[in-house]
């Protein structure tokens, strides 16, 4: 009896034992379970699929602090595009003043240029004559009057001399006044021997220089040529109103004029020359202007 008694208390320890047991179980599963749940109510919480996007938390910036700049977001520049100025408009060129001070920085009136000394005609007006016309020949290739040409016809006057060179085949006219102011005379271009017609004006072209005579410049004219036939007198009337014959020696003529007043710089030119040719009763048989510029320039050796 005793023995059994005891079995059965062992056994209810074993069945109040594995009763516990079990209670415990259950309660431990349960509680996994709702830890299980937990967790994903959380994740839920936190963005799941079943939960709405959270709305973000705007950033707040730093204000940067004066001196430094935002790398991430450039500020917009502060300085305003210049305004374009209205173009101006080009100042308006002065007119060119003729210079009068003397060297440049110096204040100084300028010196007026001295003219060349004067100086007298050759005393041999032939040996002259015969250099220049040589030098002419050489330096222009052109045929004239050779070495043993001799002298034609000859005009002294007050201003110097005019004359005539020529050979069997050609001739030329030469004049010293020119050699006044310190240069070579004058030579007009050679030709061959042949009388021009008396409607020839070229044949009748004077040459116009400047001469210096006492300190004082004057107008100058000559001109030479050969005679034509049936003609007996040529005349030139000149700007001052004057008129001079051409002197007429053989188959040649020479004429040279001087004005009365001296020139004055920036004086009109004045009318033109007149040529006439007269025949051998007086009677007028040609008249002619000579174009200033193309008909008194009638030399070689240098200008007009």
């Amino acid at each position: 009896m005793i023995e059994q008694d005891r079995k059965r208390r062992i056994v209810r320890l074993l069945v109040t034992g594995l009763a516990v047991a079990a209670v415990a179980g259950v309660a431990i599963a349960g509680t996994a379970v709702a830890r299980s749940r937990q967790s994903a109510g959380d994740t839920a919480v936190a963005g799941g699929p079943d939960t709405p996007a959270a709305t973000p938390i705007p950033a707040i910036l730093a204000t940067p602090a004066a001196g430094t700049t935002d790398p991430a977001t450039p500020e917009p520049s502060t300085t305003n595009p210049a305004t374009p100025e209205p173009p101006t408009a080009p100042a308006t060129p002065e007119p060119a003043t003729t210079a009068t001070t003397g060297p440049e920085g110096t204040g100084q009136k300028p010196a007026i240029p001295r003219k060349p000394a004067e100086k007298a005609p050759p005393a041999d007006a032939v040996a002259a004559c015969k250099t220049w016309l040589k030098e002419v020949a050489e330096e222009r290739g052109e045929p004239a009057p050779g070495s043993n040409a001799k002298v034609a016809a000859r005009l002294d006057g007050a201003p110097g001399t005019v004359l005539i060179l020529a050979d069997s085949k050609y001739w030329a006219g030469c004049d010293t006044a020119f050699a006044r102011n310190g240069s070579e005379g004058s030579i007009r271009q050679p030709a061959k021997i042949a009388k021009p017609a008396p409607g020839d004006a070229e044949a009748f072209e004077v040459a116009n220089n400047l001469i210096p005579i006492k300190g004082k410049e004057y107008e100058y004219y000559w001109a030479v040529g050969q005679l034509p036939s049936g003609v007996s007198k040529i005349s030139y009337t000149f700007p001052d109103g004057r008129t001079t014959n051409a002197v007429i020696k053989g188959n040649y003529w020479l004429m040279q004029h001087q004005t009365a007043t001296p020139w004055k710089e920036g004086s009109a030119p004045g009318p033109q020359i007149k040529v006439t040719l007269f025949g051998p009763n007086g009677q007028s048989l040609r008249t002619f202007l000579l174009v200033w510029g193309e008909d008194t320039c009638a030399q070689v050796s240098h200008g007009c």
